[in-house]
């Protein structure tokens, strides 16, 4: 693949993200693999490039939305044939994920049966004045602990409020159909998950005491990629989550997740130009065509470590790389093991598909990177 990765950037330049989709395809069926009974929904935040919507839309992978501009990112990826049944695809395949939504997207979801969630009363009042035919999902809030990126702190209602938020919804008439919960971003932990799955396995049980119809529970995302470093065996940590799924809950509940870096972090490898050199601190510094504000964006806003591979073979000393903006936050690295680089020399990046060019802007008029999709 280096060899390959040279051959693209001299074709089309630096910054390069070279998306490979047999990659995606291949951790999508792991993902079906090890958890069998689970149903996906992917995560389009991740990386909402269309033809990755496409390349798991053909796999029948559902999408987790969280705002009206991804859903009708979806429905612009997916093919025609599937929108003669435009309806049945939404309720199907699209859950708009966020907790809270403008008044304008709950409006535009009017024509639709789309499953959301929420997680507080006000919330609730809202979608029953602007989108009362909604299928509800509430997400409960639940341990963090150990997880890279928290979100537990921004989203879900405490387990201990979630059954009078369930019934507040069924007396407005609106339908309950789910519960979810996130244990968040990169999960390394499994109590988490474990933790999470007995909370919602006995709210379920609950609501159903009552004669309310939950038919679907949402394990939400936060499944590891396997970085540099993570130590992460993927079929170990679902084959755990798949017995606990079984014992917990009855084969007529449907299990969903919203998985979004496992599938995409590991398909993608960033080529970057050496553009200027110095020594500073005791050590050189190298500074590329991409950083903080591009396609490194996952350093600031997804606790993302990047480690920089050299074409180049030599003897290697620490140094650091930054980014090319006026900005000293746009530092990627301090300590990287790298031969002697010349400005012109390129390097590149493993497993950047997630939360990288997602987030990237035009910081500084610097543009962003150039794709190319690989569909071997």
């Amino acid at each position: 693949m280096p060899k390959n990765l040279k051959v693209l950037a001299k074709t089309y330049g630096t910054p390069l993200l070279v998306v490979d989709h047999k990659v995606i395809r291949e951790q999508y069926k792991k993902f079906r693999e090890f958890l069998p009974r689970v149903g996906v929904y992917y995560a389009i935040k991740a990386n909402p490039l269309p033809e990755i919507i496409e390349t798991l839309h053909a796999l029948n992978s559902g999408f987790d939305v969280a705002s009206q501009e991804e859903f009708d990112m979806v429905l612009s990826s997916v093919p025609r044939t599937v929108l003669k049944k435009k309806l049945d695809f939404v309720y199907n395949d699209i859950i708009l994920a966020n907790t809270i939504k403008p008044v304008e997207t709950l409006k535009k979801m009017i024509p639709y049966r789309t499953l959301m969630t929420f997680d507080n009363n006000e919330e609730l009042k809202k979608i029953k004045k602007y989108c009362p035919n909604a299928g509800l999902i509430i997400r409960l809030r639940v341990p963090n602990i150990g997880s890279v990126v928290e979100l537990s702190s921004k989203f879900g209602v405490e387990p201990t409020d979630a059954m009078p938020l369930i019934d507040a919804a069924i007396k407005t008439g609106m339908d309950v159909e789910g519960i979810s919960f996130h244990v968040g971003s990169q999960c390394l932990n499994l109590e988490n998950y474990m933790n999470a799955l007995n909370v919602a396995s006995q709210l379920l049980r609950n609501a159903r005491g009552k004669g309310y119809n939950v038919r679907l529970i949402n394990i939400g995302g936060g499944f590891p990629a396997n970085y540099e470093g993570a130590d992460v065996s993927f079929p170990k940590f679902a084959k755990q989550i798949a017995a606990e799924l079984d014992r917990l809950f009855p084969k007529d509940i449907e299990i969903v997740a919203e998985p979004g870096r496992f599938l995409v972090a590991e398909s993608a490898r960033l080529v970057v130009k050496v553009v200027g050199k110095a020594f500073r601190d005791g050590k050189t510094f190298y500074y590329i065509n991409d950083g903080v504000y591009g396609t490194f964006s996952g350093v600031i806003f997804d606790h993302c470590v990047y480690h920089f591979n050299a074409f180049k073979k030599g003897k290697t000393s620490i140094s650091a790389v930054v980014g090319p903006t006026c900005d000293a936050l746009d530092t990627i690295s301090q300590s990287e093991n790298l031969p002697d680089l010349n400005i012109g020399d390129m390097m590149y990046v493993n497993d950047i598909g997630a939360y990288s060019n997602a987030s990237a802007t035009n910081f500084n008029g610097f543009a962003k990177a150039k794709i190319v999709h690989i569909n071997n």
